[in-house]
Order: structure tokens, then sequence, then C-alpha cells
């Protein structure tokens, strides 16, 4: 495998996609876009990237064989780990699952095919040099509270207000001792889990692009966005 041995990556593959599939339908993660499913393409990012080097992603239990074959079908070489029933309980079991050489821990929604080799390497570079770092977007829109009814409340101030993004990244001993030590605490990610640590994050600017395929909207977006991308215009 190409890359930093000492850097590895977990991708959490284990939503069930419900803001966004009907009945039946493959979960987002398993979706095609540009002919691969959606993991696929998030992982050729990371593949593609010299500063990563071995990946897992992590998936419900009884889905690991299925995932190994797809994997295998589109030419991406990772590992496959099994999840648990939190995001922080997937994410430790896939920093277990990496090889003893890692010391940095990368972590990426699989449903974030978008993102730029320049956030993975800063983001990277930053969680070498500070112990941890996550991509986010400073928020642009004005948001206001919900009033009663349909009435709208308070303007919130977006003054140092950020959107978070992944990837996010953290000294492999770090993240560990963050998942072990939360005592039933959960967080939305990795940072909460860090900062509830003790361990402080750094900023790494983020990308617009970098979306999360949440919603239909969001797949829409994508499908429209990828041919750009694929040609190496995005």
């Amino acid at each position: 495998m190409n890359g930093d041995a000492s850097v590895g990556l977990v991708v959490p593959a284990g939503g069930s996609g419900s803001r966004m599939s009907a009945a039946g339908a493959p979960a987002k993660q398993f979706r095609l876009l540009g002919g691969a499913p959606v993991v696929v393409q998030t992982l050729r990012a990371f593949a593609d990237h010299p500063g990563v080097g071995p990946m897992v992603v992590v998936v419900p239990a009884g889905e690991e064989g299925a995932t190994r074959a797809m994997l295998a079908a589109h030419g991406v070489e990772a590992g496959v780990a099994t999840g648990g029933r939190t995001r922080q309980a997937s994410v430790a079991s896939g920093a277990g699952a990496l090889p003893p050489s890692v010391e940095t821990v990368v972590v990426h929604d699989a449903v974030r095919p978008f993102v730029t080799r320049a956030v993975i390497a800063e983001t990277v570079a930053a969680a070498r040099q500070h112990g941890a770092a996550a991509a986010a977007v400073r928020v642009a829109d004005t948001l206001r509270q919900g009033g009663d009814g349909p009435l709208f409340g308070e303007t919130v101030p977006r003054d140092g207000l950020w959107a978070m993004q992944t990837p996010q990244a953290a000294r492999r001993d770090w993240l560990v001792r963050a998942a072990a030590n939360a005592a039933g605490w959960l967080a939305t990610d990795e940072v909460g889990l860090l900062q509830h640590a003790g361990y402080p994050v750094r900023i790494v600017e983020g990308d617009a692009r970098n979306v999360k395929i949440t919603r239909p909207s969001d797949w829409a977006l994508a499908q429209a966005l990828w041919p750009e991308w694929a040609r190496g215009e995005g």
C-alpha cells in the first residue's frame, strides 16, 4: 500500500440513511455515484493521497463479507471492521483495526466524497504538529432561533461559529484514551469526544464543496457536481 504508514484512515459506514433512502433502497453510502458506491469514491480520495496509508471501513455486524467483496470489486484496498452501537464505538473499533505503525488516525464520513487533497493534507499536518485537528467552514448564513409556533425567535450572532466537516484527525493515543474515558458520554463527532477528554483541537479551513450527502437535495447536488469533479476540475 502506498502512502504514509504512520497515518491511518477510519471511515464509519454504518448509517442507515433513513433521511434519504426509501424502504428497501441501498443506504446512502452504498448508492452509486460515478459508477461506484459513494463510500468507494470517498476511499479513493484517500487512497490516492500520499499522506495517508492504511484504511479501515467500519460497518454493522453481518455486513463485513459483503463490504469486503464490494471493495475488492472496485479495486480498493482497505480493511473492514465491525461497528458498535454509536459512532464513537465504531471509530474506536476502526482505530483498533489499524496496524501498529499508525500514530495519527484520520476519521472521515463515508458520505463526503468531495474532499480535496489540500484539506486532507492540511488536516493531517495540523494533527501531527498539534495533536488533533479538524476541517470546518465558517458559518455564512444568518442564524435565528425558532420561536413559539411558526415564528422566528432571536438572531444568533454568527461571529466565531464554524460548521464542522471531516476529516477530523488526532494522535492515536489521544483518540483511544478519549473513547475509553467517555464513561457513557456521547459525542456527535471526534472533536467533541477529544474536547470532552481535555484535548485541544486545531481548526483547519475546510471547503464548501465537501458536502455530506444526507438528504435528497444533497444527492441531487452530488450527481450534478460529480462529472466536473471526476475530470479533476473540482
